[in-house]
């Protein structure tokens, strides 16, 4: 049995915009560290590498500007002005696509069709035929229908996160100060995940 866990350190910032200090958590998680059977010597190891490795993917992303391996717990916020900080990168908007579900259909209904045609009709090659045309017809035209449905609404959707997407990023670029948090990795804990 595993054991799930959040990375978390707390941090310092001086806001972009205000200039007040305002402080929050830096998460990373949930993480899978060591196993139930390892003794508390060798899971404290383990703790201990994987603060080392937390600590070096989250200094990479601030120092990058791209952010991948962790999370704040208020977006990074200011806690008086509620301006975003530049160091907490915004993740664009992602556009709706039916890909997945039309290659998930594409491979689960002609498999239902070959298990029919292998429980009722296995001998003969017409009714396999008729089953697995049937069978593309659906896999093509449910998700179709699904995509017409949803597509205005998700589209209208996608449209107004990205537009809050690009003013957020041109508020922040054309800002004179940008800030790093200060980060205290001597209180870096690993948090048990609640389920």
């Amino acid at each position: 049995m595993s054991n799930m866990y959040y990375f978390e350190v707390p941090y310092t910032c001086t806001c972009e915009v205000c200039g007040k200090k305002f402080d929050g958590i830096i998460k990373r998680g949930p993480l899978q560290i060591g196993s139930s059977v390892l003794s508390t010597g060798m899971q404290a190891g383990v703790n201990s590498t994987e603060m080392k490795f937390s600590k070096s993917l989250i200094e990479s992303d601030i120092n990058s500007g791209r952010k991948r391996y962790f999370t704040t717990d208020n977006n990074s916020k200011c806690l008086y002005c509620n301006s975003r900080q530049s160091w907490d990168p915004i993740t664009p908007p992602v556009k709706p696509s039916y890909i997945g579900l039309y290659i998930a259909a594409l491979i689960f209904f002609p498999l239902i069709a070959m298990a029919i045609w292998a429980i009722f009709f296995f001998d003969a090659i017409i009714p396999f035929v008729v089953l697995e045309g049937i069978a593309v017809f659906f896999a093509i035209y449910l998700p179709y229908r699904s995509q017409k449905k949803n597509l205005k609404g998700e589209m209208e959707q996608y449209e107004k996160l990205n537009k809050e997407y690009v003013a957020c990023k041109e508020e922040i670029k054309n800002r004179k100060t940008h800030n790093k948090p200060e980060i205290d990795w001597s209180k870096a804990v690993h948090i048990p995940a609640g389920f």
